[in-house]
């Protein structure tokens, strides 16, 4: 089902030019979506999203039309009332309802009213590979939380939440739009969540930060971007989809959406309003304010004790009186059982300091190790301030790594035949090799490609990929790879020499379903001078997906690699 997507009725924008609506001018036709699905009894006909002007009071708003025999209707004029009842600055207000008559070739109709703005959504965003901050993108799914948790104090949800509802104004607000309506009109992205919005917050953060919806067995022309890779029955949290991604927001999203796997003892988010707590307790994990510096628990100590022994009983804290706070109240003289009490209770705090005090002089005086562990570290104090100064030496065998340079890249293909002799090319195989330094150059937009495939195990070879060399044996701790698409299976393997058989090289690390980016750790220690990057199943290419021959084909952007140097002197250093 096509929703909100320009039809062929764009030509007949341009002669609907003067076309009004009581006090409305119909300027462009922006959309037409029509139904998918026809029942026997539930009629279902195209509406049409439309850009008009208010004439009388000289602003932009959006029109959308729907005729007056549509068996959803009456749920939309419901859905319209219920959200004209919030009143919050991130939501699209409506502004009216009205109908209109019809005539000659056309059926009468209704008219939705609602405000607009100029601005961008987030599928734009999205679409052109740009991605958020993991801290940006849990602010922003903050706002609009605390405003759907404005819309549930009025029984009022969203319904259906997805990337084309969240708009950023020239202004740089947050704007939501289709509340109610567009569940209304078009029913939820997942009929099977138990809270529409809910899941459709998580799916919203999830898009943010991985460029991909959380949802299986969907359209995605219903949300606009592509689809999570598959894992089994769910999708992968965000972090195994994106580096970097930090575990409060796999929390967030495996608790909210249904379809992302869930680790054992999470639990779920059942409402707008926790799922507006949780992001506020994210984001004061992710980026917390404070208004003071840190300082170490004896500075603090000190500068309280020297500010109490400094502080004199006139200079302390202003006195409120009484009559600032509420002057209708008059003040009385203080009766004699008043200070009667008052006097009882300073004779008994008197006896407990002198009491205390009494017992402490005691426990010294009966105590004589107190005075020799006192005199030890005075001792030692004194030994630490007398004694020379002691060049540090600094450990880089406990863990300290950096960025290895790179030599050179070449493509690797031992199980091709490239030269058409019957047996594999072995070593020397090569696979679009002069486009191999594209992997570890510094731009980011170029990358080395495989040839295209009809099966995602890259034929009958078992893999294909790439080879960096390191120039010399290095202890290597992580290896990142910038992939291109989505659902890449890899093996990373090390090696002094560059064998015919890729068995023959040690194993690092694998990962399954992997993109675009992911950072790969070995849980021992591994040297070698020569990494493989062997790509063993590649993503299928968008273009191709629901055609009867997809194609596949995978890349690599770019290489990093982090790790020690065995030969590496620091001696004298």
């Amino acid at each position: 089902m096509s929703e909100d997507q320009p039809g062929d009725h764009a030509a007949q924008a341009a002669a609907d030019t003067e076309r009004r609506i009581d006090r409305y001018t119909l300027l462009e036709l922006i959309s037409v979506h029509s139904p998918g699905e026809h029942f026997d009894g539930y009629r279902q006909f195209p509406t049409e999203l439309w850009r008009g002007h208010d004439e009388i009071l000289d602003r932009p708003v959006s029109i959308r039309l729907i005729r007056k025999d549509d068996a959803r209707l009456n749920r939309v004029l419901g859905a319209a009332r219920a959200a004209a009842l919030v009143d919050d600055r991130r939501l699209l207000r409506i502004l009216d309802v009205l109908d209109v008559p019809g005539n000659t070739g056309e059926q009468a109709r209704t008219a939705v009213v609602t405000e607009w703005v100029t601005g961008q959504h987030l599928a734009d965003r999205l679409g052109g590979g740009g991605l958020f901050d993991p801290t940006v993108a849990v602010e922003i799914i903050v706002e609009v939380s605390r405003a759907l948790a404005t819309c549930a104090q009025h029984d009022v949800g969203h319904g259906r939440l997805r990337p084309t509802c969240i708009l950023w104004t020239e202004a740089g607000e947050v704007r939501i739009r289709g509340l109610a309506i567009d569940a209304a009109l078009f029913g939820p992205i997942d009929p099977a969540a138990p809270d529409a919005d809910v899941d459709g917050l998580g799916g919203l953060l999830y898009a943010m930060v991985t460029g991909r919806w959380p949802a299986l067995a969907i359209d995605p022309q219903s949300v606009h971007i592509p689809l999570a890779p598959a894992a089994g029955r769910t999708v992968p949290m965000p972090s195994r989809v994106r580096a970097g991604v930090p575990a409060e927001v796999d929390d967030l999203v495996n608790r909210s959406v249904r379809q992302v796997a869930r680790p054992r003892g999470a639990l779920p988010i059942t409402s707008v309003d926790g799922f507006a707590a949780a992001a506020g307790s994210a984001i004061d994990y992710l980026a917390p304010v404070t208004s003071t510096t840190t300082a170490g628990v004896g500075a603090r100590l000190r500068t309280a004790a020297s500010t109490i022994g400094r502080t004199s009983p006139t200079a302390a804290q202003p006195v409120i009186h009484d009559d600032a706070i509420d002057n209708d109240i008059p003040s009385r003289p203080m009766g004699a059982a008043n200070i009667v009490r008052r006097l009882l209770s300073v004779v008994v705090a008197v006896a407990v300091v002198l009491g205390i005090g009494w017992i402490g002089l005691t426990l010294l005086a009966s105590d004589p190790a107190v005075e020799e562990q006192q005199a030890a570290a005075t001792s030692e104090a004194s030994v630490i301030l007398e004694s020379e100064a002691v060049p540090f030496e600094e450990d880089f065998g406990s863990g300290l790594t950096a960025v290895l340079p790179i030599q050179s890249a070449v493509s690797y293909d031992p199980l091709g035949d490239e030269d058409g002799d019957g047996r594999p090319d072995g070593a020397a195989g090569r696979e679009r090799n002069p486009r191999a330094e594209r992997a570890i150059d510094s731009d980011g937009t170029t990358a080395w490609l495989t040839r295209k495939y009809d099966a995602p195990s890259v034929g009958r070879k078992g893999g294909v990929g790439l080879i960096v060399d390191l120039g010399s044996p290095k202890e290597i701790a992580t290896v990142e790879v910038d992939l291109v698409g989505f659902g890449t299976d890899l093996d990373i393997r090390v090696a002094d020499q560059i064998p015919d058989d890729p068995d023959l090289w040690t194993e690092f690390a694998s990962v399954k379903e992997a993109g675009p980016e992911i950072t790969l750790r070995s849980p021992r220690k591994v040297t070698g001078q020569y990494v493989l990057i062997w790509l063993t199943g590649l993503p299928v290419l968008p273009e191709t997906v629901g055609t009867d021959e997809p194609q596949y084909q995978g890349g690599i952007r770019q290489v990093t690699i982090t790790g020690l140097d065995p030969q590496e002197s620091f001696a004298g250093e």
